[in-house]
């Protein structure tokens, strides 16, 4: 007995016709009365009752009937649940991000993702963003998310892990409502010498930390810095007059209406979000499916029209960034 066979008696069995049978598999009929006979000479019983009007089954072909039904349709299950795992739409994926991605490109790439393959498990560990590296190093998670510090504080990359720069944003001023409005639109950080700066600890929410002092280094200052445990602290701080912050624009999903974001007056490195996976390994068709997706993320004007420098033409952007 074969998969065919039991494909062409369940036909017969269903349509009552061989004829009818035929047409619905798309075959002649003589091969089809074949392989019925044949599965018939094999269990050595008869399975179908033939007269004029067409074919009805034996007690023993309808015993039959049920028992292949549930076999095909067990055999259609594993055919699409075995697709499904080839094609990343289902099993299982480790992820590792760090703090800083939590509330900038990741939450929205979390959910084109689910919505793209909702059968997949997801897998996620928030880590400091060296324990991130660590992770996909050691294959504790198969794909790692992090915000990379400047190239100029570390100009190598390690050089076990693939990584890919999948957005970009800048860094821009987060500042109580009082001081922003002495601003004049933008902020230039040598204005800001005596205020107190909240930033995280070196390795925390990614490479922010040396984003923030490389920025100060660039803008000829070198002001206190309070260390923080979370973004969230150092917006309430800042919101409470005490401080300010620096960084990605996306920040501002987290500021209320005591804090405003400014863009820098001079040039700094921007924030850059990688996706990480391991070199040289076959990443899980889950975890192959979740890096393409997130190298094909957009970089949209993360400042938004309020804070985006007016230009005629696309090309001023550019030109903005030169004159930073």
């Amino acid at each position: 007995m074969d998969l065919r066979q039991l494909v062409y008696f369940v036909a017969v069995a269903e349509e009552g016709s061989v004829t009818r049978a035929a047409d619905r598999l798309h075959v002649t009929q003589p091969p089809l009365t074949a392989q019925i006979r044949k599965l018939e000479a094999e269990l050595d019983v008869r399975l179908f009752v033939r007269h004029r009007r067409g074919v009805d089954p034996t007690e023993a072909g309808r015993e039959l009937l049920v028992k292949a039904r549930r076999i095909l349709a067990d055999i259609a299950e594993v055919t699409e649940s075995v697709r499904h795992i080839g094609a990343g739409r289902a099993g299982r994926l480790t992820l590792s991000f760090d703090a800083g991605t939590g509330w900038g490109v990741l939450p929205e790439l979390l959910a084109r993702y689910r919505r793209e393959r909702p059968q997949v498990e997801l897998d996620y560990t928030e880590e400091l963003g060296a324990s991130v590296l660590d992770s996909v190093r050691l294959r504790r998670s198969e794909i790692g998310i992090v915000q990379l510090p400047p190239v100029a504080v570390d100009p190598g990359h390690e050089h076990r892990l693939d990584i890919a720069v999948i957005h970009r944003e800048p860094l821009v001023a987060v500042l109580p409502m009082a001081l922003a409005r002495r601003q004049d639109g933008r902020v230039d950080l040598a204005d800001l010498a005596d205020e107190q700066f909240f930033a995280p600890a070196p390795g925390a929410w990614g490479g922010l930390h040396q984003h923030l002092t490389e920025a100060c280094r660039l803008g000829g200052i070198a002001p206190a810095i309070r260390i923080v445990a979370q973004m969230s602290t150092a917006v309430a701080m800042t919101a409470a007059g005490h401080g300010l912050t620096l960084a990605p624009a996306s920040v501002r999903s987290l500021c209320g209406p005591a804090v405003a974001t400014l863009p820098l007056a001079r040039y700094v490195p921007v924030v850059e979000t990688a996706v990480l996976s391991r070199r040289g390994d076959a990443l899980s068709p889950p975890a192959d499916a979740f890096r393409r997706l997130a190298m094909s993320t957009p970089e949209p004007d993360v400042l938004g029209p309020n804070l985006a420098p007016a230009r005629a033409n696309p090309d001023d952007s550019w030109r903005w960034l030169q004159q930073r």
